[in-house]
């Protein structure tokens, strides 16, 4: 992601005590728990897209033990949901990667090639690769041609703020240059990935709009895990019609976490529990 200012999460982690194959059993279980719970309350057809790893090229070392990991329990996710559902629902993987370029794509290629070797259920053919650049321009374009979006947020100290009765949002979406415009950041770059997201569910269900998504975000960090929040409550607020109902999750399992927030609809504030 690119640099922005994050909150700091207070929160004092311990190191597990189970193995990570138990570990991740337990997470899986009660993630997809959640999961189904989900997919009962989505008309269908549905999408299921899942935003299996963010992370900036090239990919540091300690980021491929976790991206490694974290797209071998996204496959065993996806066995599950097959098992349970047979193929009532399509499933879309994806990666958004920053300094996504000619040579950054062979890079890339060669890691997600990688990643993807002995999984059953996700296959590079699968796997959309989505450059956050790109992102970045198409949040240009959206915040030129519609005022509303403009409108959602309130400047602070050239900072662009979601406005919110609550104010509960003391993460900036963008920064505000000297002629007033916003320049994209986090949050509106992850408001245009869902916005492709969405694209990318009514194309494939052939349908022009409406397709219902359940979207499935994975961070590492804390303030990436903040920031994918951000542009789910910035999507959904300038997005009235949206059906993208999102499961949001900051997991690690090097500090024994599993944190995460969802929303039975667009609608509705998050809930926020640990798996």
């Amino acid at each position: 992601m690119e640099v922005c200012i994050a909150p700091i999460n207070n929160k004092e982690y311990t190191a597990p005590t189970q193995s990570y194959e138990t570990w991740s059993k337990e997470k899986l279980s009660n993630l997809y728990t959640l999961v189904n719970k989900q997919l009962q309350n989505i008309e269908s057809p549905a999408i299921i897209v899942l935003e299996i790893a963010h992370f900036t090229l090239p990919i540091e070392e300690e980021n491929k033990i976790w991206a490694e990991r974290n797209m071998k329990f996204a496959n065993e996710l996806c066995g599950t949901i097959i098992k349970e559902h047979k193929h009532k629902f399509k499933i879309i993987p994806t990666l958004l990667l920053n300094n996504l370029d000619e040579e950054g794509g062979e890079i890339s290629d060669n890691f997600i090639n990688s990643m993807v070797e002995g999984q059953k259920y996700i296959r590079k053919e699968s796997v959309r690769m989505i450059s956050e650049r790109n992102l970045k321009n198409r949040a240009f374009k959206a915040l030129k041609k519609n005022q509303k979006l403009v409108d959602s947020f309130i400047n602070i100290d050239g900072k662009a703020y979601l406005k919110d009765d609550d104010y509960k949002h003391d993460l900036a979406a963008g920064f505000i240059n000297e002629d007033g415009k916003i320049i994209p950041r986090c949050g509106l770059i992850l408001t245009s990935f869902l916005d492709m997201v969405a694209k990318l569910a009514n194309d494939r269900l052939h349908r022009k709009e409406g397709a219902n998504v359940l979207f499935i975000s994975f961070s590492e960090q804390y303030h990436e895990y903040q920031r994918v929040r951000l542009g789910v409550d910035i999507y959904s607020q300038t997005h009235k019609t949206a059906t993208i109902h999102p499961i949001v999750i900051h997991w690690s399992y090097d500090i024994d976490q599993c944190l995460t927030s969802f929303r039975e609809c667009n609608t509705q504030a998050w809930q926020e529990k640990e798996l």
